[in-house]
């Protein structure tokens, strides 16, 4: 089999001639840091000879999901860091960095006023190119499954903020619905121009900002289930794509839901302690309908003993392999510049084992 025809077998629930093995890295994508980097130089060259590679085309989201004219302009503050500040017909929308620090010391969207702000702005789609998925798969042919990487409306959460969410699901629970109802709207409208992309699948990422701890199962069931299901089934009647979902957390509860949501793969399917997930116990639960992808915690893979790598994917092995529907991969990418050494060295180990053992007889 090909790579691509082994990745969306398995996304199928089939059983491929052996059970693909991921890394969430593209060794054929130049635009990729982490390929230019000579510490991962062993990591890439087991990649083209062992692993089941996805490439990944990420859809333009614009400024909060609109590519609509902004009138724009910074201002730096007294302690250093820098005001952004976009002018709508409603007010002034802000957001503040600092230079060296990660993510904004304020979001966007932090004040129930910011929603109107943000809404008084006219929507226009961002234009999609997928120009290079095209020159991709015509260069390496099916050496890759592609897909489509977006949000779903849970997903724009980070907009808010985790902890702002939450305070709102008991504040200001019907803004909230108010907020996602829009990110809904626009992303339905990117998902009907992605269903025309050349790509096999399509992954979103978002429903873990909508679990325990930060909010309840009845969150999950209002901004979560009540919009992807509609996502999912549009992509499912109007072309033969494949839906994946990714979520970080402690998703056991919710895996029924999942699949009645209508995905074909789900990952990363963390076991404790960061999440909850028994591979062999979902294997039973939906294992017939969802590919499971996952589950090997990336500090494990990248900080630990040989030894333990080697368990590890020894483990996941027994617990997924049996009857297909399975893609081994951990709950993270590799990202750190440079890639020190035991980890890289224990992700060649996962790649060469995983490939040996993952064949099936017959």
């Amino acid at each position: 089999m090909t790579t691509r025809e082994r990745l969306l077998t398995a996304l199928r629930c089939g059983q491929p001639d052996r059970v693909p093995v991921e890394i969430f890295l593209n060794p054929y994508d130049p635009t990729d840091t982490r390929t230019a980097d000579p510490s991962y130089a062993a990591v890439l060259d087991a990649c083209r000879r062992h692993a089941d590679v996805f490439w990944s085309w990420h859809v333009p989201i614009g400024f909060l999901l609109t590519d609509a004219p902004l009138d724009t302009h910074t201002r730096e503050l007294a302690d250093g860091a820098i005001e952004h500040v976009v002018a709508t017909p409603a007010g002034p929308l802000t957001c503040i960095t600092r230079p060296g620090a990660r993510g904004e010391l304020k979001r966007w969207i932090a004040e129930p006023a910011d929603v109107e702000k943000w809404l008084s702005l006219s929507y226009v789609s961002p234009p999609l190119d997928w120009s290079s998925v095209e020159a991709a798969r015509a260069e390496h042919g099916e050496a890759f499954a592609t897909q489509a990487v977006m949000l779903d409306p849970a997903c724009c959460t980070g907009f808010l903020g985790e902890e702002t969410a939450a305070i709102w699901t008991l504040r200001e629970r019907g803004l909230l619905r108010t907020f996602y109802d829009e990110c809904f709207r626009r992303i339905m409208d990117q998902v009907q121009a992605v269903c025309r992309a050349p790509v096999d699948c399509i992954y979103f990422n978002g429903p873990e900002y909508c679990i325990p701890p930060l909010m309840s199962p009845r969150d999950f069931e209002e901004f979560v289930f009540h919009y992807d299901q509609q996502l999912f089934a549009h992509i499912r009647t109007h072309t033969d794509k494949l839906v994946i979902v990714h979520s970080h957390g402690k998703v056991w509860q919710f895996l029924e839901a999942f699949r009645d949501m209508g995905v074909h793969g789900l990952n990363v399917l963390e076991p404790p302690p960061m999440g909850d997930v028994d591979l062999a116990a979902a294997k039973r639960l939906i294992g017939d309908d969802v590919c499971l992808i996952g589950n090997i915690q990336y500090d494990d893979l990248a900080r630990g003993s040989l030894e333990l790598v080697e368990g590890l994917v020894r483990e996941a092995m027994a617990q997924g392999k049996p009857g297909g529907g399975f893609i081994m991969c951990p709950c993270a990418a590799p990202y750190e510049l440079p890639l020190p050494e035991r980890a890289a060295r224990n992700i060649v180990r996962y790649l060469e084992l995983g490939h040996e053992l993952g064949k099936y007889e017959g």
